[in-house]
């Protein structure tokens, strides 16, 4: 799956990884509570896929777009992706409304990634995409993660 994934990305397919639920069977946001991956779609809510492409050129490329998108007052893209920005990722997938012209390049590759997922591997879930610029980046932002939820469950 990866390195058909990284046809896509035009990356190497060590540069791709699947997080969260989808990985490890439990999600390990610290809102969800270690709650179990949820398959189905019949489900009360339905489990996504946590895509995560480590790429410096998608990364780049994205946030010279947001930048002008903000620049030119088609996005205030310091409201929408301020955090992301400062914590070295962007992602896609989770709201469409913010979700403009100037992220269409990065949604014309997740679309891609769905539309594969779905007919060669069978993967009915959806699938959020998340472009880090480095794998340093992508790691300490999951350390991060996995430290908030361990200190709303006491464990250190």
């Amino acid at each position: 799956m990866k390195t058909v994934f990284s046809e896509i990305f035009r990356n190497d397919p060590s540069d791709i990884a699947i997080v969260g639920s989808g990985k490890y069977g439990f999600s390990l946001s610290p809102e969800k509570n270690f709650r179990a991956f949820q398959p189905n779609e019949e489900d009360e809510n339905p489990s996504d896929i946590d895509l995560v492409v480590v790429s410096k050129g998608i990364f780049n490329e994205t946030w010279h777009n947001l930048r002008r998108a903000h620049y030119n007052g088609a996005v205030d893209a310091r409201k929408y992706y301020q955090e992301d920005i400062f914590r070295r990722f962007i992602m896609v997938g989770t709201d469409n409304s913010n979700e403009t012209r100037y992220l269409r390049d990065l949604s014309s590759l997740l679309d891609k990634v769905r539309k594969t997922s779905t007919s060669q591997f069978g993967i009915t879930q959806t699938i959020k995409l998340r472009v880090y610029n480095t794998w340093s980046d992508a790691k300490s932002y999951h350390i991060w993660s996995l430290q908030k939820l361990g200190e709303q469950h006491g464990i250190q």
